[in-house]
């Protein structure tokens, strides 16, 4: 009973629950080699297999570099005791050393940030110089090491032809955030902050690991200035990953201003460091001079495609021409964005919230033997966390508006997984570019008979042929049959009288193997869609569209459309006569109140300007893809009044206002309290 019980104690503390392993100290670091896990503690270093399974344990202390070298099958191991060692021990069996060295210092000697990984047949490793004196003016960021025997000079040298492989800096406050080694063609990239008594600066280190001499490569630097954002200066990286591209570098960063006050302190934006030329002031090869005239260019973002309060991670996969990113918080979240090929973003989703908020750490690393896990560590707790949680959509309709590239609907077990866990059968799923595209979407033409032709088209595409079927009625009557009706996936079409149109909504429901989805479509004479407003153009563009209708910008005036196609959007359509509106944009001055409890707030007075036209009130939470809309009342130019719904969770919501185009304007923020 006795060792029943020690063992029920020892399986809670150090917990061994599946994809979740808690460890008795906080976590340091941790890599994923190509066969193992490795889990770097205060005082112990934990080889793991990819399922959190522990199989060794090394106690070790004051260790700060930590790299897995698998083409050479062993782990590499430096730290500061004894005045600084370098270790080599056995990837398969840690408790193996393979080679020891000390009276080496190469990582740091305080606790701050470093950079290390295999760069060819070295080690790289980007850090603060801790040796400097204060006379110094020039101080070592960067250096080559060896990693083989063979080398010249031998394993842990950084000579090379007479001098030290080493990037120099003229500025002393540097922070090393992360680096990657790119295979093809072999280059090596770093990313660090630097600060100065003027300003603070995000910059990226390029060299040519192609080279074959340490001396040529640290020779072969290139370097540039990162900007975030046009919104507002966050000049500070917190992390970074770069996005597997078969064309190009594409590299994504979380930016922060440094305010944890501010809802959109931090940013993670989109670059394309593919082509860094040129030097940054201040960095330059050993003895260089002068040290880094400025000639390198700044980089701005192809897009921000994601605001919050603290995000301090970030990861990504590719899915054909989809990016999913993977975004670690500060207050213990992991959260899925999906990109499409134009960088347009999805709706966010919480994969995983910690109970205690802990921050997720910086460095989050994928399952590589197929990418349906990911590991992030928070204090002293790793997770395996899936990228998908497909399961959770129990009908097509829902796996589709799930907007996931990586989930769709598999025919024949009859539930949203991914496509390797649907084999020979069709897998239906979201088509790309169509994260700002409606399930349904319809156009109609007429011909001289006066017979109007719809045709629908639904978002999805398939591996196979399922079976497919439409059905459009109003009331209990078929609105077509026979000959009048079509159907091939994913499109439909239904003719029939143009008296039809006046007689409200009409049902259609399409039917995908055993998956029924139902829409009403409000139809109308596409020529007789009229309005006498200011803005006439405008308002008729937008109903015209809505309709399935087609607008001439030449006649300025609502068409039957000429045959099938995709339907417009609204915002392309008609964005052309937005500039000519003679319209006064609705704007927000404060609201009173805006703090208010998860129960919600009645009566809340909103103070602006040119809110006349005003229909109601959209609030939309940073992590809610749903958005909640509030009707107005009591309403003139300057004021109106609405009441803020509950909220299951604390935190900040942005609201804006609801013109009769669709439009939302203003962005303010309400916070939720307990």
């Amino acid at each position: 009973m006795r060792r029943y019980l020690l063992g029920i104690l020892l399986l809670l503390k150090y917990c061994i629950c599946g994809d979740v392993q808690d460890f008795d100290g906080d976590i340091k670091d941790f890599v994923v080699g190509n066969s193992k896990l490795f889990v770097l503690t205060d005082h112990r270093l934990h080889q793991m297999r990819h399922d959190l399974y522990e199989e060794k344990t090394k106690d070790i202390t004051r260790v700060n570099i930590l790299v897995p070298f698998d083409a050479n099958g062993t782990l590499i191991t430096c730290g500061t005791f004894e005045d600084g060692y370098c270790e080599v021990l056995d990837i398969n069996n840690i408790t193996d050393s393979i080679y020891y060295e000390s009276n080496l210092l190469v990582g740091p000697k305080q606790d701050e940030k470093s950079v290390a990984f295999i760069s060819g047949r070295y080690l790289l490793v980007g850090k603060k110089d801790d040796d400097a004196k204060p006379q110094d003016t020039r101080y070592s960021v960067v250096s080559l090491w060896n990693t083989l025997q063979s080398q010249p000079g031998g394993i842990f040298s950084k000579l090379a032809e007479g001098s030290d492989a080493i990037i120099q800096s003229t500025v002393r406050d540097v922070e090393f955030v992360d680096g990657f080694q790119r295979v093809s063609p072999s280059e090596s990239y770093l990313f660090l902050n630097t600060k100065t008594d003027n300003e603070r600066k995000v910059l990226v280190l390029r060299m040519n690991s192609t080279k074959e001499k340490k001396i040529d490569i640290i020779k072969s630097l290139q370097s540039a200035t990162i900007r975030c954002c046009s919104d507002k200066v966050r000049p500070v990286l917190v992390a970074c990953t770069v996005i597997p591209s078969v064309n190009g570098v594409i590299w994504a960063g979380v930016f922060s201003a440094q305010n944890q006050q501010d809802p959109e302190n931090s940013a993670l934006a989109l670059y394309d460091i593919s082509n860094v030329q040129g030097r940054v002031k201040s960095f330059c090869a050993n003895d260089e001079k002068p040290c880094g005239s400025e000639s390198g260019s700044e980089l701005q973002p192809l897009s921000v495609v994601f605001k919050y309060s603290s995000m301090s991670a970030v990861a990504a996969v590719r899915n054909g021409s989809w990016i999913v990113l993977f975004i670690g918080t500060s207050d213990g979240q992991l959260i899925k964005l999906i990109l499409d090929d134009k960088f347009t973003p999805g709706c966010p989703t919480v994969l995983y919230k910690s109970d205690d908020e802990q921050a997720v750490l910086p460095r989050m690393h994928f399952d590589p033997v197929d990418y349906k896990h990911i590991y992030i560590a928070l204090k002293k707790q790793l997770r395996r966390e899936s990228v998908v949680s497909c399961a959770k959509y129990s009908t097509l309709k829902d796996c589709r508006a799930a907007q996931d590239p990586l989930c769709g609907w598999c025919v024949n077990t009859h539930r949203c997984s991914t496509q390797d866990e649907c084999s020979d059968t069709s897998w239906v799923s979201i088509p790309k570019n169509s994260l700002e595209t409606q399930l349904f979407s319809f156009q109609m033409t007429e011909n001289s008979s006066r017979k109007i032709t719809l045709y629908l088209s639904l978002s999805l595409e398939s591996t196979g042929n399922p079976a497919f079927s439409c059905a459009f009625t109003r009331g209990t009557m078929k609105l077509c049959d026979g000959s009048d009706l079509s159907a091939a996936f994913p499109n439909c079409s239904c003719s029939f009288s143009d008296q039809m149109l006046y007689t409200g909504g009409l049902k259609v429901s399409v039917t995908v193997e055993d998956q029924k989805i139902t829409e009403m479509l409000t139809l109308r004479n596409c020529s007789s869609i009229t309005e006498n407003s200011p803005n006439a153009s405008y308002t008729q563009c937008v109903q015209c569209i809505s309709a399935g209708c087609h607008w001439s910008s030449s006649s300025q005036r609502c068409e039957w459309t000429h045959g099938p196609g995709p339907q417009l959007n609204i915002k392309d359509a008609c964005k052309h006569l937005l500039s000519e509106m003679d319209y006064s944009k609705p704007e927000i001055l404060s609201l009173e109140p805006n703090k208010v409890s998860f129960h919600g707030k009645k009566n809340v007075l909103l103070r602006g300007r040119n809110l006349e036209t005003v229909t109601k009130i959209r609030i939309q939470g940073d992590l809610n893809c749903i958005s909640k809309e509030s009707p107005v009342f009591d309403r003139s130019s300057d004021t109106l009044r609405f009441h803020i719904p509950p909220s299951g969770t604390k935190g900040t919501v942005k609201v804006c206002v609801v013109t009769p185009d669709a439009r939302c304007h203003g962005n303010t923020i309400i916070t939720y309290g307990s």
